[in-house]
């Protein structure tokens, strides 16, 4: 199984609307494909964790990166894993709030990632940055 973070902006504005379309679309998808994650949005910059098996986790990263609702789409990491992390969330979502610290932090790290094209020896520092902030957010919906 691999784990793969990815970061994208959005082409267009997006409404509440087309973000419940997203998640609705997705998680059909998702379960029917075995694949978890988490997907973060704000002002514009898509951050998701993609977890399952490698092939198909790869054919959903294609049809993301070549869905016109994205621009500048990065693999930002990807690993194997022997778990899931993310198992109960066949897409589990979080909008991120600017003025909550922890928010801020991961959304200012994927704005830098977006700008610099952040490189692969930086890649498991925001993976593990990003999933610290997805492990304190499920903790909060379990609470």
């Amino acid at each position: 199984m691999i784990q793969l973070l990815y970061v994208s902006g959005a082409s267009r504005e997006m409404s509440e609307r087309d973000l419940d379309d997203i998640l609705h679309k997705s998680r059909a998808n998702n379960r029917r494909n075995d694949i978890t994650g988490m997907l973060m949005w704000a002002d514009g910059v898509f951050i998701q964790i993609l977890e399952g098996e490698a092939a198909r986790v790869r054919r959903l990263v294609s049809r993301i990166q070549g869905d016109p609702r994205h621009c500048y789409f990065m693999v930002m990491h990807e690993q194997t894993s022997d778990e899931r992390l993310f198992s109960d969330w066949s897409m589990g979502f979080k909008k991120l709030d600017p003025g909550r610290q922890a928010d801020s932090d991961v959304f200012a790290l994927s704005k830098a990632a977006l700008a610099k094209r952040v490189g692969n020896h930086d890649s498991g520092m925001f993976f593990d940055i990003v999933l610290a902030f997805s492990r304190d957010f499920l903790s909060e919906v379990h609470a």
